[in-house]
Parts: C-alpha cells; sequence; structure tokens
C-alpha cells in the first residue's frame, strides 16, 4: 500500500510541474515582454535598461514576431529566422549608453539586423525551409523527436534543458557542469513546499491533481531556476546542417540506427567547431566536453 501511495504522490508532483511549464506565457504577450530580473542574461542591465531593451523586443515583436526563451538566453526571431544569444543583446544594448534608452525600439532593430548580416558567434540563421523530401522514412517531426534522443545520451548528467522546434528548423541544449551545493538547497527548499497532503484514497489524489500548486513552490522554484541560470551554457544547432551532416554520414554507417548517427554528425560539428553550431555565450572548457558528452556518449 505504501509503494502505491509513494507513486500516486510522485505522479501528483508530475502533475504540478505539468501545471506549472504547460502555458508559460499564461496567455498574455505582457508575460512575454515584462521584466522580471531572474535570469542571468537580464542581470547585465540595469532595471531602467531592462525594461527598455523589453520595450525594443515588444516593438520589434509587433512587426515581425520573436519569442524569448528567457530560461536558454535565447531569443527567436521568425523574420529573419535566426537565433540570438540574449547575452549577446543585453551586453550590445548597454554598450549603446543612452541611445538605447532614448530610442529602444530603434536600438533592438538596430542590432537584430546586425545579426542578420553575419553569423557570428551567439547568432545562427535558420531555414524554415529545411526539410525537403523525408529522409530515411523520417518527416520533420521525427526527425525533431530523434534529436532530442540524440543530445541526452544515456548515463550523462548535465543536460538540464532541452528544446526542439520543427517548423524553424533549430534544437537547443542546456548543459550544467556541477550543480552548486547553494542551488541544490534552493531546489530542495521549494519541493518542501510541494507536498499534495496526505493521500488516503482516489479523492485525494483528484483534489491534489486540480488544486494549483502552492504559491511557496511555485516561488521557490523560481528563484532556484534563476540563480541556475548564472551556471548553465546553451547550445544551438541548425536543423539544416545537422542534415546536410548526417547526410554525408550516413553511407558510412548504413546499419547504425537514424538516432546514432544524429549524434556522429552532431558531434563532428560541435568538435570542429563547424557553421551550425553555437552557444548562447562562450562556453568552458567543460562546458563544451559535457556537451559532446551528452552527444556523443550512446548506450
Amino acid at each position: 500500500m505504501w509503494i502505491a501511495l509513494g507513486v500516486v504522490a510522485a505522479l501528483v508532483i508530475g502533475v504540478v510541474l505539468w501545471w506549472r511549464f504547460r502555458d508559460p506565457l499564461r496567455g498574455e504577450d505582457f508575460y512575454k515582454f515584462h521584466v522580471e530580473r531572474r535570469w542571468a542574461w537580464e542581470l547585465i542591465l540595469s532595471e531602467e535598461q531592462e525594461q527598455a531593451f523589453m520595450a525594443g523586443l515588444e516593438a520589434y515583436d509587433d512587426e515581425r514576431t520573436v519569442f524569448p526563451h528567457r530560461d536558454a538566453g535565447v531569443l527567436h526571431v521568425y523574420d529573419p529566422s535566426m537565433l540570438v544569444s540574449l547575452f549577446l543583446l543585453a551586453e550590445r544594448f548597454a554598450a549603446l549608453g543612452p541611445a538605447a534608452l532614448s530610442d529602444p525600439a530603434g536600438a533592438v532593430r538596430h542590432l537584430l539586423d546586425q545579426a542578420a548580416q553575419a553569423e557570428t558567434g551567439g547568432v545562427l540563421h535558420l531555414d524554415d525551409d529545411w526539410m525537403g523530401e523525408p529522409v530515411d522514412g523520417m518527416d520533420k517531426y521525427d526527425f525533431t523527436r530523434e534529436m532530442g534522443m540524440a543530445t541526452h545520451a544515456q548515463g550523462v548528467d548535465g543536460g538540464v534543458g532541452g528544446y526542439g522546434d520543427e517548423d524553424s528548423g533549430y534544437g537547443m541544449l542546456t548543459v550544467l557542469t556541477e550543480m552548486p551545493q547553494h542551488v541544490r538547497r534552493m531546489y530542495d527548499e521549494a519541493h518542501s513546499h510541494a507536498s499534495p497532503g496526505e493521500i488516503r484514497n482516489r479523492l485525494d489524489v483528484y483534489k491534489a491533481v486540480i488544486e494549483e500548486p502552492e504559491p511557496e513552490f511555485v516561488a521557490g522554484l523560481d528563484r532556484a531556476d534563476g540563480e541556475q541560470s548564472r551556471f548553465t551554457n546553451t547550445l544551438m544547432y541548425d536543423y539544416g546542417r545537422v542534415l546536410a551532416a548526417y547526410r554525408m554520414i550516413r553511407p558510412h554507417l548504413p546499419h547504425a540506427q537514424p538516432v546514432d548517427v544524429m549524434s556522429a554528425a552532431l558531434a563532428r560539428m560541435l568538435a570542429d567547431g563547424r557553421p551550425g553550431i553555437t552557444w548562447s555565450r562562450p562556453p568552458s572548457p567543460e562546458q563544451h566536453e559535457r556537451a559532446m558528452q551528452l552527444i556523443s556518449t550512446r548506450g
């Protein structure tokens, strides 16, 4: 009986986490651009600068659409299609000084126009039409699913976040080489407020699932996530160029599973510093090595 109740309790906590992440915008564009002062890249800017920066992003969004992956420190720009490091943008916005504060929309437009002109560190240009005909029986949705597995090797810790967009053709892998003790304590403290209470019967399970999580739990997770972002780094990769590398390697690995060929292709791109892959900020040797392990070590 106790085992069954333990499983139920774990399920309840899992549902609580699902509730937290099911709609990160909570249906409001306001959340998309309001100032949180939580993630590492935001702290590059003063509060006044960040308010101006987010106002500039919102103005650009009205014209061409952008989406900030805040936790990864990456901005997805839809037109022109590209990923741009929010660390890079924040540093360049701050460097513009008073001019950026007086015309934030113009400043952000200028910075994104610069990013569109050249693919540099922290800038990844994308091709929305990256996949034409299916490859090895995979359409773009299959490819995205397999890429998710190709970047999280069995038995390797440190992949704390991942994302794939089959329509715009990009993936992201957030790595953490070592969890600092104080961050671990912050997560433990947050989870101490997540208990669904006593689970005695099925009705208690239903009540725990449909109720919103404790505010202390959500606030604690937010604080822990923000603090952890100081120690993470995000690898960005372009599906189109991974696919090109896949096609080149495939004849040499005719009997390998597609996911293993993807691992080999992406690992080669990362190891050789080839175009089509970049980071949200310059990686440490340890972060680079951890990403290589997550990508190239297959179970």
